[in-house]
């Protein structure tokens, strides 16, 4: 097989992008719903435990010569230290950029060769590194996963050429209303919780970073005892556990640790805050709240909520704000559910002075469902939309291994997956109304608005009430008030 036909197999089977649960980005409206769901035989699977504590699952897939790697460790920006904004993504960015024994370009040459895929990077709660090759080069592609995982060098020219990439990245985005808005509302919802802390971390605080910080969280949250490894495709279980114990036996097990609690607040009432950008061309609008962790009983209540809500381009708000009124080019929602209770988030965009009016549809849309519920045929829609994606979310290996990784890093095990249809069959439209009514109240929303202010202050005031406000360019999204400490004046 040449290199060309491995990589072409390989782009075509592996397609995993890390889960961690929606960081509030910019609308984006999915296309026509999948068909009515088939039956889900989840591939049986194998797990073992090394003596560190790492957990192995082995899944097989023989129908196509290639096999995905994919690592999850309890390191991402949920574990940061105080003060250290965006080391996670940093340190996950930089293990495939030089380990003891190769360079970045020796690394990049050996995975290329063999027309594979080596990638690293960080979520809310999780640091990853996926690799994927043909079966035949099963060993190289341990071999390269263990060497950045366990023995990255950090080399300094490598982290100044990330941090000026970044650097540069952050620039550019902190310019755009839609990564304000997204950035800012999560901030306002979880204050100082790191679930609200930007993922790149921000100017000052990437500035600040040095190489023994990336090598510090390095040490004390990439072990072996708070990681999981999948391996799925074209391997059998016995030689999959024993190439993972060859490849893993020395990584320290390290210790424990927990997301620190969310603290949810005791009066629930709405928030409105304006990112005044005079330059703005239309308006960014998000709407969101504390919601639900991954091990909450509504977990299934929340996914069908979402499929009405706005998962798809049939959507409710979709449907109320492109479709029928012509607000906007797309409307979207979407939850994070990390270990701890995460968020809800809704999103859109409208012209300057269409803003407000965008604003209280979406709360119309949203307290729709708590007082009218949901008509039996748009529900059946909204479940089929879910069930029918399942099956074609695990036919490559890639989604295959994120889908196990999902519910093993959670606690569950088979029959979550198995029955993960099933459950989501059973929601019933009282459910979603009560789910509308006690645990996402539509009078209880933050609700973030970035444009040119002057434009629709006055109506946004007339019709939500008072509302805070800062400009643009007084941001700091890593204090409370997010706003950036006035600068000292020298003494005359």
């Amino acid at each position: 097989m040449t290199a060309l036909t491995r990589l072409i197999a390989v782009l075509l089977l592996f397609t995993v992008s890390a889960r961690v649960h929606a960081e509030a980005s910019a609308p984006k409206v999915a296309g026509p719903p999948p068909g009515p769901s088939k039956e889900v035989r989840f591939p049986a699977f194998e797990e073992q435990t090394l003596a560190n504590g790492l957990r192995v699952v082995v899944i097989e897939q023989h129908e196509q010569p290639v096999v995905s790697l994919r690592l999850l460790v309890r390191a991402g920006r949920a574990f940061e230290p105080a003060g250290k904004a965006g080391a996670a993504q940093a340190t996950a960015a930089l293990l495939t950029q030089g380990t003891t024994t190769r360079s970045a370009q020796q690394i990049a040459e050996a995975i290329d060769s063999v027309g594979g895929d080596l990638s690293a990077g960080a979520s809310v709660e999780s640091g990853f590194v996926d690799a994927a090759v043909t079966s035949d080069q099963l060993g190289l592609g341990f071999e390269l996963l263990a060497d950045v995982v366990l023995h990255p060098a950090f080399p300094p020219d490598e982290i100044d050429r990330w941090r000026k990439q970044t650097l540069d990245g952050l620039r550019v985005k902190s310019k755009t209303a839609g990564y304000l808005a997204s950035t800012a509302l999560l901030r306002t919802v979880f204050g100082e919780h790191p679930y609200g802390r930007p993922a790149d971390g921000t100017a000052a605080s990437l500035a600040a970073l040095t190489r023994d910080d990336l090598v510090a969280f390095h040490r004390e949250r990439y072990v072996a005892s708070q990681a999981l490894l999948a391996v799925v495709g074209d391997v059998t279980p016995a030689d999959a556990f024993a190439r993972a114990r060859r490849a893993f036996d020395a990584w320290p097990q390290g210790k424990p640790v927990e997301v620190p609690a969310v603290e949810k607040p005791a009066a629930r009432v709405q928030r409105v805050l304006v990112i005044d950008k005079p330059d703005a061309v239309q308006t960014e609008i998000r709407l969101g709240q504390i919601a639900i962790a991954f091990r909450d009983p509504d977990l299934y209540v929340a996914e069908v909520y979402n499929s009405v809500v706005g998962r798809s381009s049939s959507a409710r708000l979709n449907e109320e704000l492109r479709v029928k009124r012509g607000l906007t080019y797309g409307a979207s929602s979407s939850f994070g559910e990390p270990s701890q209770p995460g968020w809800f988030v809704a999103s859109t965009s409208t012209k300057t002075a269409t803003t407000v009016a965008a604003v209280t549809t979406a709360l119309d849309v949203l307290r729709g469902l708590a007082a009218d519920g949901v008509p039996d045929a748009e529900l059946t829609s909204a479940k089929t939309f879910i069930t029918g994606a399942f099956p074609i979310d695990i036919e490559t290996a890639g989604g295959t291994a994120a889908k196990v990784l999902d519910a093993l890093r959670f606690g569950y095990g088979r029959e979550f997956l198995e029955h993960y249809n099933e459950h989501i069959s059973g929601v019933t439209a009282a459910d979603l109304q009560r789910f509308a009514r006690e645990r996402l109240r539509a009078d209880a929303m933050t609700i973030v608005v970035v444009g040119n202010a002057a434009v629709f202050s006055k109506e946004l005031a007339e019709k939500l009430g008072p509302f805070d406000s800062i400009l643009a360019t007084e941001l700091d999204f890593l204090r409370p008030d997010l706003k950036a400490a006035a600068e000292a004046k020298p003494k005359p």
